[in-house]
């Protein structure tokens, strides 16, 4: 870091508006115009019209978009701010809900979820809350952050179908007219966090460590290392999931589409509720190391059983397991790659790992699907079930050679 650069400063508003309130409500409600439209992609008549791949190139569009374009816009908030860049992320939208209210073609339908995946406002948001939190406070920080997004995709289908009855143009411009308000909140209430910018210090020279290179150079990194690979396994399996769980609803329980709202919707709650109000306290009392291994172990568990017995309480003791898990996984890993990067390179850092992030959820729901279709649907959870075996074992080697080496670095 560099040594002209103020601490960390957690300043309010001239109103009292604390800068995390400010963070987490502009991705509250980015959150809910996300999960307003991503329900209606199935059921528009040009996904319909298109065919099934449709569908399967619309998600993976989104996901490709955010694989390019964190890192990028990332980087480019360690250089010239997080606010211009979490402006540009809600404004960008913005007009991926307008596109989708006048999408009349599959094409205008494709341009909207490319647009969206172009506004990569998770990465900045959480190095913005890497400036303005101290490594204690950071992972309830990060959490709070992670609950918003939940809370967000809770709310917002429930809006998005609502008002899907008067048509699919109806929910499209109401959450443009939202993120609009949300783009004016921000413009006028949220502070600049970046402490270089603050503290009138030149622009950083533009990074030649491209997305690759910073990927590899945390990589040969032990720990930073398997954190990555960690977070790719988990996002991996746990993107079959929305496939896979519906399909062995329907085949146990004779699901219907409002149960498998039901069932979203509980993931959602039980994120909420870890990630909001327990997350904090778990982080000081077990560690940060101890909750990744944790946190896999339950998401194993979770996926493992769910097929295994035709009951509703094991079905919901399983999903209760996996959503501890992934909604643990989701703060702490963050949380811990953070702690080891610069001052000068959280955004760049982070948006890798939300490109990693982002890669992962690309090829994982058609291998899930297709697992499902040639093998068996048992098959497809124990191959997810595998794969977080594998990042368990990963974590709990790992981290306990970092320990003993650090036992013994002492002892020396």
């Amino acid at each position: 870091m560099d040594d002209n650069v103020k601490p960390k400063e957690n300043k309010q508003h001239g109103l009292g508006i604390s800068p995390i309130f400010v963070i987490v409500m502009t991705t509250f409600v980015d959150m809910i115009g996300f999960g307003m439209i991503i329900p209606l992609l199935p059921f528009h008549p040009a996904t319909v019209e298109a065919g099934a791949l449709a569908l399967g190139t619309l998600i993976g569009s989104f996901s490709l978009m955010q694989f390019i374009f964190s890192p990028l816009l990332g980087g480019l908030s360690d250089r010239v701010g997080r606010k211009p860049i979490l402006l540009l992320s809600i404004f960008s939208s913005t007009l991926s809900f307008i596109f989708f209210a006048l999408a009349n073609s599959f094409s205008v339908l494709l341009l909207s979820r490319i647009t969206a995946g172009m506004a990569t406002e998770a990465a900045v948001a959480q190095a913005y809350i890497a400036d303005i939190t101290t490594e204690t406070d950071r992972a309830p920080g990060m959490g709070k952050v992670a609950a918003a997004h939940g809370a967000g995709f809770i709310i917002g289908p429930a809006i998005g179908g609502f008002l899907s009855i008067y048509g699919f143009s109806v929910p499209g411009f109401a959450a443009a007219a939202l993120n609009g308000v949300n783009l004016l909140f921000a413009f006028l209430f949220l502070p600049e966090s970046n402490n270089r910018i603050n503290s009138g210090l030149p622009m950083l020279p533009k990074s030649h460590d491209g997305y690759w290179r910073r990927l590899a150079t945390a990589l040969t990194k032990p720990l930073i290392g398997t954190v990555f690979t960690i977070l790719f396994i988990t996002t991996f399996a746990f993107s079959a999931i929305p496939v896979i769980v519906p399909l062995l609803g329907i085949a146990f329980f004779n699901f219907g589409e409002v149960e498998m709202s039901y069932f979203f919707m509980y993931i959602g709650v039980v994120q909420i509720v870890l990630q909001g109000m327990l997350i904090g306290r778990l982080t000081k009392r077990w560690g940060e190391e101890n909750l990744i291994i944790l946190g896999s172990l339950l998401m194993m568990l979770g996926v493992f059983m769910m097929p295994l017995a035709p009951s509703v309480i094991v079905f919901l003791s399983s999903i209760t397991m996996l959503s501890s898990g992934i909604g643990t996984l989701g703060t702490v890993l963050i949380s811990f790659i953070s702690k080891r990067t610069a001052a000068d390179e959280q955004g760049g850092m982070l948006g890798v790992a939300q490109s990693v992030g982002s890669i992962a959820r690309i090829p994982g729901p058609l291998i899930g699907g297709l697992i499902a279709a040639i093998a068996g649907l048992n098959i497809a959870f124990f191959f997810s079930a595998a794969l977080l075996l594998i990042a368990f074992v990963l974590g709990l080697k790992v981290f306990q050679a970092h320990r003993f080496r650090g036992r013994s670095g002492r002892s020396g």
